[in-house]
């Protein structure tokens, strides 16, 4: 999280607030019509720096972060993102919008539906503290990495991976699963089938959690190098 120290963004809005209701004070006590109209124009130009400054501090401030949920109570929620860090993220019933994004459909829901485990997506005013949430989209997780064929299933139609970090996992080929090879010879990339995938081969795959077995994924595409390529 950003450790940076900065001056809170109400106390700042509340300065600018104070400049800007002293001028309208300044206004009222002045006499003459071209004092008030020099006052009034001094007014609009702080209006417009505050205006201005808010915006600068908002875009400064606001990110956005995922991760999945670890912990979940009334008005704040704690994640942990792919490097395994936690961060607080806190809601306001009044404030905060909860999305679920399924089959590229959004659709608004509540903070009831928000489960442990959820892969969400947060959008907020960083602070000291953690993440202000305006928007909360609950995703399904997506896997990008790149491995070693170890096994291969004809009548199940799975494959084992062992990725560079050592990870071993399984990948569902589905009846919707893109799958490329690369052609050797011209070295571009062809359409293929399950069973033109051989053991040895490697592996450059996007996937998604089912989320009903460990380290079980659906290829949503695949694109394979054939182990032939590396004996050129």
């Amino acid at each position: 999280m950003n450790k940076k120290i900065f001056l809170p963004f109400f106390a700042l809005i509340v300065f600018f607030l104070f400049l800007f209701n002293l001028l309208i004070f300044a206004s009222d006590k002045t006499g003459s019509d071209s004092a008030k109209k020099e006052t009034q124009k001094e007014v609009e130009i702080l209006k417009e720096k505050i205006a201005s400054k808010v915006a600068e501090l908002r875009r400064q401030n606001f990110q956005a972060f995922s991760g999945k949920i670890v912990e979940i109570k009334k008005g704040e929620i704690e994640i942990k993102d792919y490097n395994e860090e936690k961060k607080k993220v806190f809601t306001d019933d009044l404030l905060t919008k909860y999305y679920l994004i399924k089959d590229n459909q959004k659709k608004e829901i509540n903070f009831s539906d928000l489960k442990k485990d959820d892969y969400i997506i947060v959008s907020g005013i960083l602070t000291d503290k953690g993440i202000s949430a305006n928007m909360i989209f609950v995703d399904e997780k997506y896997l990008v990495d790149f491995g070693k064929i170890v096994e291969k299933d004809k009548n199940e139609y799975w494959l084992k991976v062992v990725t560079l970090t050592n990870e071993t996992i399984s990948l569902d080929i589905e009846t919707f699963t893109k799958q490329w090879l690369l052609n050797i010879k011209s070295l571009e990339l062809e359409r293929t089938g399950f069973s033109k995938i051989k053991e040895g081969d490697m592996i450059h795959f996007v996937a998604k959690d089912k989320k009903n077995e460990n380290n079980r994924f659906s290829a949503q595409k695949i694109v394979v190098i054939p182990q032939e390529y590396f004996l050129k």
